[in-house]
C-alpha cells in the first residue's frame, strides 16, 4: 500500500510540474514579481528555516500557530523591505545612468531633414477605425514606430471577438505616416503568427515568455522591410545584488510573420535596427525616476524625499499624452522627458534625452519654463474664438528650432477627425505661433520657405482607397493623369503627393 501511495503521490506531483509549465506565461507577472525582488524570497527562507527548526525540536501542534504568526509578521515587515530595496534599486540605477550636462541643443538635430512628427495618436487611430471594411476584424493598440528615417503609428489588424481571436490569426497591419496631417493609409496584408491581441498560444507574450521566461518585454514595434513585417520587441533583464535587483537593457527579440524568433544582443540591435525604436519605454522612464536617488546612499535618498526635496523632479504629463515623447532626433528616435521642480509648479525645469543605446543627457534651465499643461492656457488665449467643448488641444511635444525650446500642440476635433491647426508656444515669453498647415509648419522648422517646381497644371486630384491603400488620380491639363498608390511609393514621395494641390503643377518624374 505504501509503494501504491508514493506513486500515485508521484504521479500528482509529475501532473501539477506539467500543468505549472503549461500555463508558466500566465504566471509570468507573479514570477517576475519574485525574480526582480529576491527579498521576498530571502525573508521566507530565513523564517521557513526558523520555524522548520523550531517545529523539529518541539514536535507539537503548537508549530502551525507559530508557522501562522510568522506568516503575519513577514506581511508587516515587507512592505517597508520592498520600498527599501526598491530605493536600493533606484539608487545603484541612477549611478548607472549620471547624466551628461549638455549646455544647449545646438549639437543636436531635430529638424530630421523636415519629416517631423505632426499627426497625433487620436487621429491616427481615428482614420484606421475608419478604413476598415473587415466584419471580423479591428485594430489593436496603436503605437509609433520608426523606419526607413520616418516615424509611422501603427497597428496590427486583429481577429474582432472572442470565437475570431481563438481561430483566426492576426490579417496585417495598418501605417500612418506621422509626418504629415493628410489622411494617408497603409495597409500591409499578411498572416501575422503572433501578435499581441491573439489568444493563449497565439499571442506575442505567450512567445516571448516561452523564448525567455525570465526576463520582461517592452512594448512591440512593427518594422516594414523588403514587404516582410517584423515586430521588434526590446527586452529587460536584471542584474542581482545580493537583496535587489537593478534592471538593464539586454537587447531585442524580433519576430517575422511567420512566427520565427531571433534574438539581436544589444551591440547587434544597435547595428542592424539602431533607427527602431529598441530601448524600451518602461526602462526609460525608470532611468528618469532614478534622478531622485542622487546621493550617495539609499538612506540618504530617502530622508531627502520624505523631507527636504532637494533637486526633486517631477514628471509633467498633460492631457493623456504620457511621457516619455518618442522625437527623431539626428535622423534617430531619442526618448524625451520634461520634468518640472517637486511641488505644485507648472514650470519645467530640466529636459532629458536618452539614445536607443541608453544614454542619458540633461540640459538643466537656470530658471523653470513654461509646462506643457500652463502652455495649454497660452493656445486658449491665443485663439479666444474657438469653442473648446468641440476642439481639444492634443499632444504637447517639446520641439528645438535652433536652441529655443517650444511646446508643440495640435488642435483637433474632439471626434479625432483631422488637424486644425498646430501651434508652438515659446517656453521663455509664452509667445504663441499657430500654423494652418503642415508646410508652413516644416518651413518654420527648417527656417527657410518650402517652395514646389512642378511643369503641368493639375486639374483635379481624385483620392480613393482600394485594398487598404490611399491611391491618387492627378489629372494634368496635358490631358494626361498619373496613378499613384501608397503602397509602392517611399514615405517623403508620399507626403510630396499629398500635399499638392488644384492648380498647382506637378512634374511628371515625381
Amino acid at each position: 500500500m505504501n509503494l501504491k501511495k508514493k506513486i500515485y503521490q508521484a504521479i500528482i506531483i509529475i501532473l501539477l510540474l506539467i500543468l505549472i509549465y503549461a500555463i508558466a506565461p500566465v504566471l509570468h507577472p507573479f514570477a517576475m514579481f519574485f525574480y526582480a525582488n529576491p527579498i521576498i524570497i530571502e525573508v521566507f527562507a530565513i523564517f521557513a528555516l526558523i520555524v522548520v527548526v523550531w517545529a523539529y525540536k518541539n514536535r507539537s501542534l503548537e508549530a502551525l500557530k507559530h508557522t501562522a504568526t510568522a506568516i503575519l509578521i513577514i506581511s508587516i515587515i515587507l512592505s517597508p523591505l520592498l520600498y527599501y530595496t526598491n530605493a536600493c534599486s533606484l539608487t545603484t540605477l541612477q549611478k548607472e545612468h549620471i547624466p551628461n550636462n549638455i549646455k544647449d541643443f545646438q549639437k543636436l538635430d531635430f529638424r530630421n531633414g523636415g519629416y517631423l512628427r505632426v499627426l497625433p495618436k487620436k487621429v491616427a487611430e481615428t482614420y484606421m477605425i475608419s478604413s476598415l471594411e473587415y466584419p471580423r476584424y479591428t485594430i489593436g493598440e496603436v503605437h509609433i514606430t520608426t523606419f526607413n528615417n520616418s516615424m509611422f503609428w501603427f497597428s496590427y489588424l486583429e481577429p474582432d471577438g472572442l470565437f475570431n481571436r481563438i481561430i483566426l490569426k492576426s490579417r496585417g497591419v495598418f501605417l500612418i505616416p506621422a509626418n504629415t496631417t493628410e489622411r494617408i493609409i497603409i495597409r500591409k496584408e499578411k498572416r501575422i503568427e503572433y501578435t499581441p491581441g491573439q489568444l493563449i498560444t497565439d499571442n506575442l507574450y505567450w512567445k516571448l515568455y516561452r523564448f525567455d521566461y525570465f526576463a520582461d518585454y517592452g512594448k512591440p514595434r512593427v518594422v516594414v522591410e523588403n514587404n516582410h513585417i517584423y515586430t521588434i520587441v526590446p527586452q529587460i533583464k536584471y542584474k542581482f545584488h545580493l537583496f535587489y535587483t537593478t534592471p538593464y537593457w539586454s537587447g531585442i527579440v524580433v519576430i517575422d510573420e511567420d512566427g520565427n524568433m531571433r534574438y539581436y544582443s544589444k551591440e547587434s540591435a544597435l547595428k542592424k535596427f539602431g533607427s527602431c525604436v529598441i530601448f524600451p519605454e518602461s526602462l526609460a522612464k525608470r532611468i528618469i525616476e532614478s534622478q531622485n536617488y542622487w546621493k550617495n546612499s539609499t538612506i540618504e535618498n530617502i530622508l531627502n524625499l520624505w523631507l527636504k526635496h532637494e533637486n526633486e523632479i517631477e514628471l509633467v504629463d498633460a492631457d493623456g499624452n504620457k511621457q516619455p515623447y518618442l522625437i527623431m532626433v539626428n535622423n534617430k528616435p531619442y526618448w524625451i522627458f520634461a520634468v518640472e521642480p517637486y511641488g505644485r509648479a507648472y514650470g519645467i525645469s530640466k529636459i532629458f534625452i536618452i539614445s536607443m543605446a541608453g544614454k542619458v543627457e540633461e540640459c538643466k534651465f537656470n530658471e523653470p519654463k513654461i509646462g506643457p499643461i500652463k502652455g495649454m492656457d497660452y493656445v486658449q488665449k491665443a485663439l479666444p474664438t474657438y469653442d473648446w467643448d468641440k476642439f481639444e488641444i492634443v499632444e504637447p511635444l517639446p520641439i528645438f528650432v535652433g536652441n529655443k525650446l517650444y511646446w508643440r500642440y495640435v488642435i483637433i476635433p474632439k471626434s479625432g477627425g483631422g488637424v486644425s491647426k498646430i501651434v508652438l508656444v515659446d517656453v521663455d515669453t509664452g509667445e504663441v505661433k499657430i500654423f494652418n498647415s503642415t508646410e508652413s509648419y516644416k518651413a518654420f522648422i527648417l527656417g527657410k520657405s518650402v517652395k514646389k517646381s512642378k511643369s503641368v497644371v493639375i486639374k483635379e486630384i481624385i483620392t480613393y482607397e482600394k485594398f487598404g491603400n490611399t491611391h491618387w488620380i492627378i489629372v494634368l491639363s496635358n490631358g494626361s493623369y498619373v496613378d499613384l498608390s501608397s503602397e509602392n511609393m517611399s514615405t517623403d514621395k508620399i507626403i510630396r503627393i499629398s500635399n499638392l494641390k488644384v492648380g498647382e503643377t506637378f512634374n511628371i518624374s515625381n
